[in-house]
């Protein structure tokens, strides 16, 4: 179906779209860009398909882009305007984000350009982030009861770098547990949104209906979208900002001080320990797929799995990835929308090492059907902290890297069905703070 077809780019949810609008402008991309909106909008799709690459005039023709895009016109009204937003590169290929304005609402469009050729080899729509919280409309999981937590919104951080954040907090006397959730790779949003799915605002409101007080916040990756890409590093994308959290927790009246605990997810979930260090004394880590491989072998077996890239293509990113992981690559070069100087920061940090002279209860979560983060990235977390019988480590059949329900072949694409964090990783994650909370 030509609605399928338009599902190309979908790669680009790779770890989050790790790191995605770090690349600097193109002329000739961003003019190739225009050129596109430009014929859609007027209704010339022979125009608009006229520099598509082989792959995907065979994928997607004129006429099977006229039927999507009258889909979205009949929805969506007139094609007012479009702006990009973000840009990045995947396998030496130019990625950029596109923010479409209608007659009555936005799309955000993934176009990708050869920049050899000049060529679209991708094209992707999804629905635009709103403008008050960078979410899709998220609708609260079923296991959250409002009458038992109240929100309240706060600011993480100084003065240079302060975000915006949500803090539920159970009903009640307290103190309680807490946690401070961290979130993946790229610009996430305090909901943690990825596609229709929001992961932090599922743990914030299941948990807090279960006692405990939960931190979320956006990342300063996207609350500051003009950081310099070259000096921005894993301490400013990440721990420094954590640190913060759990610091502004400690603070808290409400807040039972030996009872907070440090949530990561994907990349946060690597970075916990970092945080749980700097931000010493915390009471336990828990770590929902955490990678435990270095991140361009992650992207490369992720683009074998899902299949988009063609040998060609996926032998360059395999060259690139053993390149970076030599440090050969010179630390401005980019690799899928990333500078090699960020690689290289995250390979000076040992977070196993660390996780295991923390000696506090570590519980990590993975779900049989990511794909992102597999059995090899668990085990090697297993097997760096074997012998610690402080670590629990939890396996949550037919749960994708959202700890959301699926079935079939894993995919990014999944992504973009509304679903729930699934109530059994709530369970798990708040028995485990019971436990470990009361051990301190």
């Amino acid at each position: 179906m030509a609605k399928q077809r338009i599902l190309l780019l979908a790669a680009i949810f790779v770890l989050e779209a790790v790191m995605a609008g770090w690349h600097p402008a193109n002329a000739s991309t961003d003019s190739r860009v225009n050129e596109l909106f430009t014929a859609l909008r007027d209704g010339k799709f022979a125009k608009a398909t006229e520099h598509f690459d082989p792959t995907m005039k065979a994928a997607l023709s004129a006429d099977q882009l006229s039927t999507v895009w009258l889909q979205i016109v009949a929805d969506k009204g007139k094609l007012e305007k479009w702006k990009i937003v973000r840009r990045g590169q995947m396998a030496g290929i130019e990625v950029v984000g596109v923010v479409l304005t209608f007659e009555h609402g936005k799309l955000l469009s993934t176009v990708s350009v050869r920049p050899e050729s000049d060529e679209i080899a991708g094209l992707y729509f999804k629905p635009a982030l709103t403008a008050s919280t960078g979410s899709s409309q998220a609708t609260s999981p079923p296991y959250a009861d409002a009458a038992k937590f109240r929100s309240e919104m706060v600011t993480v951080g100084a003065d240079s770098w302060k975000l915006p954040g949500i803090l539920t907090i159970p009903v009640g006397s307290g103190p309680f547990p807490a946690v401070v959730l961290l979130a993946g790779s790229g610009p996430n949003d305090r909901d943690e949104t990825v596609g229709a799915n929001h992961v932090f605002k599922d743990l914030a409101e299941g948990l807090s209906s279960r006692g405990i007080i939960v931190l979320r916040y956006d990342k300063r990756t996207y609350a500051y979208r003009t950081l310099n890409p070259q000096k921005v590093t894993v301490d400013e994308e990440v721990i420094q900002d954590g640190v913060a959290a759990v610091r502004m927790l400690r603070a808290r009246a409400e807040v039972a001080r030996g009872r907070i605990f440090v949530v990561g997810h994907s990349l946060g979930a690597m970075m916990a320990p970092e945080v749980a260090k700097k931000a010493w004394p915390v009471a336990g880590i828990v770590m929902l797929a955490p990678a435990g491989r270095k991140l361009p072998a992650v992207i490369v077996q992720q683009m074998r799995y899902l299949g988009e890239a063609s040998p060609k293509e996926l032998a360059e990113l395999k060259r690139e990835a053993n390149e970076i992981s030599a440090h050969r690559m010179p630390a401005t070069q980019y690799f899928f929308g990333a500078p090699a100087s960020y690689y290289y920061d995250l390979d000076a940090r040992d977070e196993v090492a660390i996780a295991r002279s923390l000696d506090v209860p570590i519980l990590i979560l993975h779900g049989s059907r990511d794909y992102q983060v597999i059995d090899e990235d668990i085990r090697n977390w297993q097997n760096g902290l074997k012998g610690d019988a402080k670590v629990q480590v939890d396996m949550f059949p037919g749960l994708n890297h959202l700890f959301v329900a699926g079935a079939g072949k894993p995919g990014p694409a999944e992504y973009n069905t509304p679903g729930h964090v699934d109530v059994a990783v709530i369970a798990t994650i708040a028995s485990f703070v019971s436990n470990a909370g009361n051990a301190h």
